[in-house]
């Protein structure tokens, strides 16, 4: 080893899953001041995604719950594990001094940080695969839970190669007009600043983006022109231009279908339940086509266990199965070719929580402080 030049010691190690190379960090202090560099944080995620087509590829993509305890499943895994499910899944400490009283929301994950918000008021960027974490400011109306609708999202301006936070509300005015407020939070300035929603009146967005193409997404509701029937709506939001714009959607989709947006891999999907007697999930192959809209598959609705609101579609495994939240209370795993599911054992006091997906990684949310 120490006659191997440094480039090729960098080259070999940058093409390590993340667990190995935290252990690896113990080696050497050239090791260790290597792993632990930007730069290197950097080469191994994108070698990481690069190899991700391969059966031997390192990128490891997981499923948090903000649960309590918080917690990751090995989604892949579980899926590949027949009956049994082995250990799939791990808790995590809190990043924060203490543990959260009432809740854990998630803004939304990118690169393997994720950004959280304890208890209404503080607001966490972490790395649960390194354990790093650092704290952001908040918002100024992020405890003004009764003012309206609120949006938000996580993710990477890469015209800049820096991270932003988003965060919205739609509410009504004392005189009845509707107005909307957005910030955003450029993670090397650290601080909020608000921009214009520059977007029709009438659109409205809710709850987490989600990520695909760099850019956030939105399932929201759109005012016909006589005002009184919504209807459903793509909106994304492009870091680098900070601009809102209308995605398509397939024409069928209307307001009375229960639809949620989810991803497979870097492709939005739309999963929505037409006419109530069965459930179909849509994929747009070529981003930003509406015409690429393909159904990937279509299921009665009495598959699926009893539920009170309706699935939810997080993800879907390399092998096509679906991970489908049932009420922000449970998780299955659906296998559309033989239409069969089994459940994902959550141990959670509080219930309820909220779920998301993110990669491991190196990547910390100090940015290019080591």
């Amino acid at each position: 080893m120490p006659n191997l030049p440094e480039e090729i010691v960098t080259d070999i190690l940058s093409r390590l899953p993340v667990n190995c190379l935290m252990r690896f960090k113990c080696v050497c202090k050239p090791w260790l001041s290597l792993i632990s560099n930007p730069q290197f944080a950097k080469t191994q995620l994108k070698q990481s995604r690069t190899a991700s087509h391969n059966t031997t590829a390192n990128l490891k993509r997981l499923l948090f719950l903000a649960s309590c305890p918080l917690q990751s499943i090995d989604y892949e895994a579980f899926g590949n594990s027949g009956g049994g499910g082995g250990h799939v899944s791990q808790e995590h400490a809190y990043p924060t001094r203490k543990a959260p009283e009432w809740d854990v929301q998630i803004v939304g994950s990118c690169d393997g940080l994720i950004c959280l918000v304890f208890d209404y008021c503080n607001m966490i960027l972490w790395n649960p695969s390194t354990r790093v974490s650092k704290e952001l400011p908040a918002p100024d109306d992020l405890v003004d839970h009764d003012q309206g609708t609120f949006f938000c999202g996580f993710g990477c301006d890469i015209s800049i190669d820096d991270y932003k936070v988003i965060k919205g509300i739609f509410s009504t005015a004392s005189d009845g007009l509707k107005e909307t407020k957005v910030q955003v939070l450029t993670l090397k300035n650290n601080s909020w600043r608000q921009i214009q929603y520059g977007y029709q009146s009438g659109v409205s967005i809710y709850g987490m983006g989600t990520l695909s193409n760099n850019s956030l997404h939105w399932l929201g509701s759109k005012e016909s022109e006589n005002g009184f029937n919504n209807n459903y709506c793509i909106i994304s939001f492009d870091f680098s231009e900070e601009r809102f714009e209308e995605v398509g959607i397939p024409d069928h989709i209307d307001k009375d279908y229960f639809a949620n947006l989810g991803s497979m891999g870097d492709s939005l999907v739309i999963f929505c339940n037409p006419g109530g007697s069965h459930f179909e999930s849509w994929v747009m192959k070529d981003y930003g086509v509406k015409s690429s809209w393909t159904r990937l598959f279509r299921v009665s609705s009495d598959t699926f266990p009893g539920y009170k609101y309706g699935p939810t579609l997080i993800c879907f495994t390399t092998q096509g199965k679906a991970v489908v939240d049932i009420d922000e209370s449970e998780l299955i795993l659906y296998n559309p070719e033989e239409e069969t599911f089994k459940h994902f054992m959550i141990k959670d006091d509080w219930g309820l929580f909220e779920s998301v997906v993110y990669e491991e990684s190196l990547v910390s949310p100090n940015g290019d402080e080591r």
